[in-house]
């Protein structure tokens, strides 16, 4: 599997994988749609990059690889230690857009 794929692929299941998390810690249901919201465009970056080939040497997409990879992992830290939620919904969005930007990338197969 390429980094671009992985990346996006880490991705999707952490915020999957986080929802609960967010439940048990006292979101409002706003938050909790807020969060599926960007799961559902999570799986789909992920969903299309199977589809698709990316040129994990190309600078760009190196740098979006680079820059998703950083996000995850203040992501998961935020998520494992959730103590303010619409900061975690703000960095899981940037997180979500950083993805769909390199998608974007991406060319169809």
């Amino acid at each position: 599997m390429n980094q671009s794929l992985q990346a996006l692929e880490d991705q999707y299941f952490l915020l999957r994988g986080s929802l609960d998390t967010f439940k048990q810690q006292g979101a409002t249901p706003e938050q909790i749609e807020q969060l599926r919201s960007q799961i559902v465009r999570s799986r789909a970056n992920y969903w299309k990059a199977i589809d698709s080939i990316f040129h994990d040497d190309d600078p760009e997409v190196s740098n979006l690889i680079l820059q998703l990879n950083t996000e995850q992992e203040t992501l998961t830290a935020s998520i494992h230690h959730l103590e303010n939620i619409a900061e975690v919904l703000n960095a899981v969005n940037k997180a979500v857009d950083i993805g769909s930007q390199l998608v974007s990338k991406a060319i169809s197969v």
